[in-house]
């Protein structure tokens, strides 16, 4: 099946980021939020940092407005009927998401592949809420997915393995790094970066070094370009307990639960660079 036509739904950092990497490959996209505020947020998002692009001299503003030509607001969710792929990046809630699951299906061809950029909830058990699961997969790209070429991929039994060489095709044509992950908690990446992020958490509580120190010690003793707390921030310390709390009850492992460092700032609203303040002030 050829991939022309790909919509996103949830217009937020993810959504909205997915949305303009695919716009700037060439692909028509459509945006689609439940809140037509936000999807509204998600263009003028996607707009300014393509005027930043512009402004640095990276990219052309001719070229700017062709990305834009290709990226299309939905006001609502029967503008996906046309979607080939239709990549789902709202809220880790199990509920919402088989919900959506289930409009869907009511409105995309029996053929449209249905992808969900969870980080941390089960692929399979989310399949399990559509009619046709075979259609089914993981796409669980990084931010800032218009940079960072990293996509875990995670099929279920159901998911035929050529509809799989085809995302992965299709992936690598868009200058991504696929990799195949079997469906368990926290994929590769989060379930090796999280407990990370926490030990260096605990390191804090115990009052063992500074944020900057330990973050310092990581990036110059294992080549890390950022430290975990540096990471931690930017990913957001709200995301960064959820995934925790969902591992350590999945895996059934107290040890991933959150690190009070973590906790105690997302009580005081300090989320990471996207609050303005986390480990570091920004």
């Amino acid at each position: 099946m050829d991939i022309a036509v790909i919509a996103v739904v949830g217009a937020g950092t993810m959504g909205g980021g997915i949305a303009q990497m695919f716009a700037e490959k060439g692909f028509t996209t459509r945006l689609w939020d439940v809140n037509p505020a936000l999807t509204a947020k998600g263009v003028a998002a996607i707009r300014g940092r393509m005027a930043k692009s512009v402004e640095k001299g990276s990219l052309t503003a001719a070229a700017a407005e062709e990305i834009l030509a290709r990226l299309h607001p939905a006001a609502g969710l029967a503008e996906l009927a046309d979607a080939d792929l239709v990549i789902e990046a709202i809220f880790e809630d199990v509920a919402a998401k088989t919900a959506l699951y289930r409009q869907l299906e009511g409105v995309v061809s029996p053929q449209t592949l249905i992808g969900t950029n969870t980080s941390s909830l089960s692929v399979t058990e989310l399949s399990s809420a559509l009619t046709r699961p075979e259609r089914f997969l993981g796409l669980h790209f990084f931010n800032p997915p218009t940079r960072l070429a990293l996509v875990e991929v995670i099929t279920t039994p159901a998911f035929p393995a050529a509809r799989a060489d085809g995302v992965i095709a299709l992936l690598k044509r868009c200058g991504k790094e696929p990799v195949t992950v079997k469906d368990s908690p926290g994929f590769i990446v989060n379930r090796l970066l999280l407990p990370f992020i926490n030990e260096a958490a605990r390191l804090v509580d115990a009052g063992i070094a500074t944020p900057a120190d330990i973050d310092a010690a990581m990036r110059l003793g294992t080549l890390h370009p950022a430290g975990p707390l540096q990471v931690a921030d930017l990913i957001g310390l709200d995301i960064c307990c959820d995934i925790l709390t969902k591992l350590a009850d999945s895996l059934g492992n107290p040890n991933y639960r959150p690190a009070a460092a973590l906790t105690s700032r997302v009580a005081a609203g300090q989320l990471g660079r996207k609050s303005g303040a986390g480990f570091y002030t920004y």
